[in-house]
């Protein structure tokens, strides 16, 4: 299964700025939020700005790549125990999960302000358009970061060249 990781890694990526929607599988002792740790006004605006921003909507999608990946790796497994584990898996759980994050790196006027943008045209414009601005600029980070591998392997190469084969 350690295959699968990098697999869904662009998928994953995608909620790099909610943070992290996955735990290890073995993991019996996941941190859960301390619910009474925020007050519930600043609790509803984060719970807000995380509607708005799609973020339950993100989570869902990676678990449904991650689990059509799994299924596809391991074809033995019944689909009864895929749909029963999809019951299980819940984005409300992501999104409280997320609260406390909100609640360290942003202030209550923080919240406030960005809900005020994401509700705005060019707010509602960056929520849509940003997986697709993700996805591609994953690609370019890739080539480029291709590309300047070849670039310091051909300069190493050229400082250290390989000595000539024994005849």
């Amino acid at each position: 299964m350690r295959r699968l990781i990098p697999q869904s890694a662009w998928m994953l990526s995608l909620l790099l700025w909610t943070g992290s929607a996955f735990a290890d599988a073995d993991s019996k002792s996941a941190a859960k939020p301390d619910a009474k740790a925020v007050d519930t006004g600043r609790r509803a605006d984060i719970l807000r700005l995380l509607q708005l921003t799609q973020a339950g909507a993100m989570g869902e999608q990676a678990v449904q790549y991650l689990f059509a990946t799994y299924k596809q790796s391991m074809p033995q497994i019944k689909d009864e125990l895929w749909q029963e584990l999809k019951k299980e898996i819940s984005a409300d759980e992501l999104l409280q999960r997320l609260v406390p994050v909100y609640e360290k790196h942003f202030s209550a006027s923080d919240i406030k302000e960005l809900i005020r943008f994401y509700e705005s045209p060019v707010g509602k414009k960056l929520t849509v358009t940003l997986p697709s601005v993700n996805q591609e600029a994953l690609g370019i980070g890739q080539t480029w970061g291709s590309e300047i591998a070849v670039r310091v392997k051909r300069r190493l190469d050229a400082q250290n060249p390989a000595p000539a084969p024994k005849k």
